[in-house]
């Protein structure tokens, strides 16, 4: 797609968005509601299931934390979970649903990728990257495209890993082949990718006025190159 043609799409789509989200304030997401302020991306994709994919009882890093809701799921099973994103709105909302569920082994930081939690190592890096490779706006007022997120992700990923830590991305399909690439030039491994299928109806009926379908996301794993 031409770059000024996404821009004029995303000038309409994102203050579409926030619209929806005025008047849909909230999700509702294996019996855990959750308000997803306008400006912030929705969970639609059933990113919660995410946490599927990490053990108990470890240390996590949700990069990229929007709403808050990997974060909320993951410290439901983990010992420590540190939330960063670039958008002041996010980490306020990340803020609120993890006050809401009164969920209280989170850290919320303000943090342009890893720039935060220099130093600190982790047993799990989760993400959910925008969808869409692109630029719009400023980069904490964009929530489903960006231009250099992936590539950052994974170029600080193993320096932030444990020995045996784990990278563990939700991606679209069609997104698969460049991480992989990422991932032998930043010293990671690739294990696997597992099709997402855990969209529920009620979240597929949700994600309707945000005009958003089916991604074929798939759940990938990485590993430190040994």
């Amino acid at each position: 797609m031409l770059p000024i043609i996404q821009k004029t799409l995303f000038s309409i789509y994102y203050p579409y968005c926030g619209m929806v989200s005025r008047m849909l304030p909230s999700i509702t997401l294996d019996g855990r509601k959750l308000r997803v302020l306008p400006g912030v991306y929705k969970p639609l994709d059933s990113e919660h299931h995410l946490v599927d994919f990490i053990a108990a009882g470890k240390k996590v890093l949700d990069v990229g934390c929007g709403s808050g809701v990997i974060t909320l799921f993951a410290a439901l099973k983990s010992d420590h979970v540190t939330a960063v994103d670039i958008s002041p709105q996010a980490i306020e909302n990340t803020r609120q649903n993890c006050e809401t569920h009164n969920v209280k082994n989170v850290t919320v930081k303000q943090s342009d990728m890893y720039a935060a939690v220099e130093g600190e190592l982790f047993d799990y890096i989760v993400s959910y990257p925008p969808l869409f490779e692109g630029s719009f706006a400023s980069d904490d007022k964009q929530w489903c495209t960006s231009l250099h997120f992936v590539e950052d992700l994974f170029g600080g990923a193993a320096k932030h890993l444990h020995p045996d830590g784990k990278l563990v991305v939700l991606l679209p399909q069609r997104l698969l082949n460049s991480p992989i690439d990422l991932s032998e030039k930043y010293g990671l491994q690739f294990e696997s990718a597992v099709p997402h299928h855990n969209r529920s109806l009620a979240n597929r009926i949700h994600a309707l006025p945000y005009l958003h379908f089916n991604m074929n996301n798939h759940v990938a794993t990485f590993s430190r190159a040994k």
